[in-house]
């Protein structure tokens, strides 16, 4: 029989009016876990751990419980109870000796993996024989190492067996410190139950779940609160009620998840497809939608899939995959919904759309998370008074807020990045699968992503198909091959290794059953909008001067002329940089400019502060949206490529630099989107135009860089000049001409140049991201990397900064404005994290921009020192202009002039 274990450790003193006591934190921790599985986790979730381990789902649930018992085992050593020496009561106790002085001292996670597989094979008589990392009490000690966010490295063995830990670590202690990390197994297991214990190493998906929930646990069981609530009832006197403490404990843990909102959504049973989206009622389902509500239920009893939804923008994708999800989800045993988009401005514009949806559906409005970097700012997801609105229904509270946290909500929309930083090494990475596990996954534009991207999503798809997560992705122009690429991605990760031969339909879909791995493909359903899509190509000199004959400039304004000479009509402009597009806003601000007759022009590229981008983008979509209502007069849109992704907005012309065809067609899906009646009778409705300006002489011209390989511009280009007709049979004739462009038959010189580029950036994913999930025996490369997760770069090229410009006058002062110096302008050197007004102030007046452009050694471009400290200002960086009186001056870095225009954006001369 063991001895009792000890209540002077302790665990917890932070914050604490006293040290809390170890075994208190444990029982906290498996309270929990317990709570966790029966209140939190999905049926999908359960099955998951349960089969990965071996066991039972009743097993697994009291196996997780007692892992969260044990999750800070490694805090019974001399090292952790004296590094906060108020807190330590045994140390210099019979049996409690120190450490050695020449011994070094594990943290605690470490101490765990070194001492929790030998207890595993005393009390249980788990094998401890064979390489460790095919050891279940190795892993599950690794697991355990894991809770605050890295797996350590695998431990060493000699001959066939596992080093003795006491022995080659003795800073762990032995003696009174071995018996009481092993009485605190028998406690938990007194408490809780005896649980059996696995007989195989976990599959890597599920050890990977298993770690995020120790840590869900762990971080519920940590709060202050919680902690001080359980001390008010603890014994003074020095007993340990350690029953006691459980049963408050439990009682008290599902109110602790009510507040962390840690509830799954509670939807309404599936109705009709119309019924789920009250906007649709009375209008005609488009074929893709039709033919989903007729073969989806059936297809999708079994369990989980994946379904590829492929049409042309305008056909109710985003609707379609709201309702796949309701029949995918509750045949896969999943509840939440993960809604992933590929920029910033579409997730915004996507957050509002399912927040709404979900109101409409579920018994109880829900929490829906807003993911990206900038989200905070939008004050209709963050409100000034969050501290009391969380006590509305539907409000995000403060908790699920926190950092690694916004996956764990029921419902979640954010970028693209969200989940493809969980296939990236770093710390806490198990808690997006925790996440995404619960989930139905919708990827939005998936054929958005360069080669590098593409190979993050397929090894996500293999993990989330291992999983048996429901995944729908949708695409307007994915290619042939890239489509069977993500299906087949998905297919093996969920265990069929075979490649079937797959061939998309377009307009249409493809569901892959998660068990049995068939694949279904639609028929081409057709379309209620098909049409013919006028594309008329204006070959001409990359040059913004309306004067040289043959110009772009000149093209542009000729485009232009049905507007000018019926004063009527809107049109979009879609350039590749942001130089051309500010250029292209001075063509036509200087030369149509007559009294009377002058348009509203307006601009919309990233390089804007962020109120100014929003601003623009909110006026675009209310005067272009499908209940938009158009100005009194003529408008034009310039835009770079935000406006070609996720964006329901209807122009009368659409104008757009030569870009790969699948962009085209993207950017084409902007014109005569909706039925009008007020139309003006230049541009007919059901008659779609894009105008593409053609660079003449070198491709792609020299001011754009390698915004788009060479090859593909080419191969667009050659295509269009090439066909018979200028028209384009939209849906009918897409998917061929997209294979065409981007097929595998190269043989130019620019071809094998983007082969190579192409090779080099899927290796680079496949060097840097996990393994696959069949692959996965050790943990610690899952999270073996030193770099800050802010600092993972799920997209090559993304070094950017994001930068706040500033007017620096000659006495040292950084101002908010150019020359209304008040105590409102001027930059505060001292903002309080909780002053969210402030805080969005500054952060709305910031922009992305390329690091280069600013010099890293120059003590103007610093922020305050005290900022350090606040979120989201921590990372900024001035961008000064010095200022006088009479002038503003640009920043000056490598012979490169950068200014904030208040019309064009920061611009670079």
């Amino acid at each position: 029989m063991s001895a009792p274990f000890e209540a002077k450790l302790w665990a917890k003193d932070r914050g604490l009016p006293s040290p809390y006591p170890a075994g208190c934190h444990a029982i906290d921790a498996a309270v929990m876990a317990d709570a966790l599985w029966k209140r939190y986790l999905t049926p999908r979730q359960r099955h998951v751990i349960a089969d990965g381990w071996g066991l039972t789902q009743q097993e697994a649930r009291l196996f997780i419980v007692t892992l969260a018992g044990l999750h800070d085992l490694g805090k019974i050593t001399p090292g952790f109870q004296t590094c906060a020496p108020g807190a330590d009561q045994v140390t210099g106790l019979p049996g409690y000796e120190p450490a050695p002085a020449e011994t070094r001292t594990p943290t605690h996670q470490r101490a765990a993996h070194l001492a929790l597989p030998e207890l595993l094979h005393r009390l249980h008589g788990m094998p401890l024989s064979g390489r460790p990392t095919l050891q279940a009490a190795h892993q599950i000690g690794q697991l355990i190492s894991g809770h605050h966010g890295t797996y350590a490295p695998a431990l060493s063995h000699q001959g066939n067996e596992l080093t003795c830990p006491l022995g080659a670590v003795p800073a762990l202690g032995d003696k009174a410190w071995d018996e009481q990390r092993e009485s605190l197994i028998h406690l938990i297991h007194t408490l809780f139950g005896t649980p059996a214990l696995p007989k195989r190493t976990a599959r890597g998906p599920a050890a990977v779940v298993t770690t995020g929930l120790i840590i869900l646990a762990d971080w519920l069981a940590s709060q202050i609160p919680w902690i001080q609530a359980r001390q008010r009832r603890w014994p003074r006197n020095g007993t340990a009620d350690w029953e006691g403490h459980a049963r408050r404990a439990r009682r008290a843990a599902p109110a602790a998840l009510r507040d962390a909102q840690l509830s799954p959504p509670s939807w309404r049973r599936t109705r009709a497809f119309t019924e789920l989206f009250p906007h649709l009622r009375g209008q005609r389902l488009h074929p893709v939608q039709e033919s989903l509500t007729q073969h989806l239920p059936g297809l999708a009893r079994s369990g989980a899939g994946l379904l590829l939804i492929t049409a042309p923008p305008g056909e109710g994708k985003t609707e379609a995959a709201l309702y796949a999800e309701r029949v995918m989800g509750p045949a896969a045993g999943t509840k939440g919904l993960a809604f992933l988009l590929p920029t910033m401005a579409t997730t915004d514009a996507m957050w509002a759309r399912v927040r709404d949806h979900a109101r409409a559906n579920c018994r109880t409005p829900p929490p829906v998370t807003l993911l990206h970097s900038m989200a905070w700012l939008d004050a209709s997801y963050t409100p000034d008074d969050l501290n009391t609105a969380t006590c509305e229904p539907g409000t995000v509270a403060e908790w699920l807020r926190g950092r690694h946290r916004g996956l764990l909500a029921g419902i979640t929309v954010g970028t693209w990045d969200q989940a493809a930083l969980a296939v990236l090494p770093h710390r806490h990475m198990m808690l997006r699968w925790l996440g995404l596990s619960g989930k139905t996954v919708i990827i939005d534009e998936v054929h958005a992503y360069d080669a590098h991207g593409h190979a993050l999503t397929l090894r996500l798809l293999q993990w989330l198909g291992a999983l048996g997560v429901p995944v729908v992705l949708l695409s307007a122009t994915v290619t042939g091959d890239s489509a069977a690429s993500l299906v087949h991605a998905y297919r093996h990760g969920a265990g069929h290794h075979d490649t079937p031969t797959l061939t998309p339909s377009y307009p249409g879909w493809t569901y892959t059953d998660h068990t049995t791995g068939t694949v279904t493909t639609s028929d081409s359903l057709g379309s209620h909008r098909a049409h013919q899509l006028t594309i008329d190509l204006h070959h001409s000199r990359h040059t913004h001067d309306p004067d040289l004959p043959e110009g772009r400039a000149g093209a542009i304004l000729k485009l232009l002329t049905p507007l000018r000479e019926t004063h009527s009509g809107c049109a979009l402009i879609v350039c590749n940089t942001v130089a051309d597009a500010q250029a292209t806003h001075d063509l036509l601000t200087t030369t149509w400019n007559r009294p009377g007759q002058k348009p509203l022009v307006r601009l919309l590229h990233a390089r804007m502060p962020a109120r100014q981008r929003t601003a623009v983008t909110r006026r675009l979509q209310r005067w272009t949206g499908p209940r938009g209502t158009r100005p009194a007069r003529p408008f034009v849109i310039i835009s770079t490529q935000v406006a070609e992704q996720s964006l329901d907005v209807d122009f009368d012309l659409v104008i757009s630099d030569l870009a790969p065809l699948a962009l085209l067609l993207q950017r084409a899906g902007r014109g005569h989107r909706h039925h009008r009646t007020d139309r003006p009778t230049w541009a007919p409705t059901g008659s779609p135009r894009l105008a593409v300006l053609t660079p003449t002489g070198q491709l792609p011209p020299r001011h754009w860089g390698n915004v788009y390989p060479a090859s593909i511009l080419r191969r667009t280009r050659d295509l269009l000049t090439t066909r018979d007709t200028p028209t384009i049979d939209v849906p009918g004739d897409v998917q061929n001409l997209i294979d065409q462009v981007y097929g595998p038959e190269f043989s130019a010189a620019d071809d094998i140049i983007r082969i190579a580029d192409d090779a080099q950036r899927t290796a680079t994913a496949e060097l840097t991201a996990i393994a696959p999930p069949a692959s996965v025996r050790d943990l610690h490369p899952l999270t073996n990397t030193d770099a800050h997760p802010d600092e993972i770069a799920t997209r090559i090229g993304s070094d950017s900064t994001r930068v706040l410009p500033t007017y620096l006058t000659p006495d040292g002062r950084h101002w908010l404005h150019p020359t209304q110096h008040t105590p409102r302008t001027a930059l505060p050197q001292h903002v309080d994290p909780a002053d969210r007004p402030t805080l969005r102030r500054i952060m709305n007046a910031t922009i992305p921009i390329n690091s280069q452009w600013l010099n890293a050694a120059d003590p103007t471009t610093r922020p305050p020192a005290d900022w350090s400290n606040v979120p989201g200002l921590r990372d900024l960086a001035l961008l000064p202009q010095p200022t006088t009186r009479t002038a503003i001056k640009p920043y000056l870095h490598k012979g490169k002039a950068t200014l904030l225009d208040p019309q064009r954006g920061l611009v670079q001369a």
